[in-house]
């Protein structure tokens, strides 16, 4: 039986040790909330710091490291010159083509640790995921990769991507089908795909994208 001198120990135990927010950088947290819908960049590098030392992130990281063991501190570099010269169906021409189409920057959201290989490759994967699965940069887009990310990674961020999903569709109403459709579509891929933070994109940018998706599972 527990003795009542011991109750402010465990909790003390679970507020520390066990509790996946324990570590969470709440005003970050706010200011995520507060500007995501204006400025989703911006929100997205809120939410990351947010969770930077809190022990969920700690354990995302540690798991998802332990995924991709043989690419262990391998850093990535990214080459659009040299990818737009890629056939358009491969992996390599295609996220180029997204890339550039959309006038984004491979490194936008790696933070200021950016010899961290697991924190890189986070950031870099965003965008090679939208190639891999398919997925559009549009806001019901967004939503369904969110939702295959979180299948794969059990992140803090994609859940806070997702849990804007109902004010855009109370916003967005003639959307809301399509956004519904774009996540069940997302939680199918991640349930099927194989661990894709393990997938060593960089080095199969020549291959057709149609054979990634095949070798993931897609």
């Amino acid at each position: 039986m527990v003795s009542r001198s011991s109750i402010p120990q465990i909790n003390n135990f679970w507020f520390t040790r066990l509790n996946p927010l324990s570590g969470m950088n709440w005003s970050e947290l706010r200011q995520a909330y507060r500007v995501f819908l204006e400025n989703p960049s911006q929100g997205i590098l809120h939410i990351i710091a947010a969770g930077q030392q809190s022990h969920w992130q700690r354990w995302v990281t540690a798991r998802l490291a332990q995924q991709a063991t043989p690419l262990a501190h391998t850093m990535i570099d990214i080459n659009l010159d040299y990818l737009s010269q890629l056939p358009e169906d491969s992996l390599g021409g295609a996220y180029a083509k997204h890339l550039l189409s959309q006038g984004f920057d491979p490194a936008a959201f790696v933070t200021s640790n950016q010899y961290d290989w697991v924190e890189q490759r986070l950031a870099l994967s965003h965008d090679v995921h939208h190639v891999m699965t398919g997925f559009n940069s549009t806001p019901v887009g967004e939503f369904g990769l969110a939702a295959f990310v979180l299948l794969q990674y059990r992140d803090l961020l994609n859940v806070f991507v997702l849990s804007h999903l109902p004010w855009f569709m109370v916003g967005h109403i003639m959307l809301a089908p399509q956004a519904i459709a774009s996540v069940i579509r997302g939680i199918r891929q991640g349930l099927v795909c194989k661990p894709i933070f393990a997938y060593p994109f960089e080095a199969n940018w020549h291959k057709p994208l149609i054979e990634v998706r095949q070798e993931l599972g897609l």
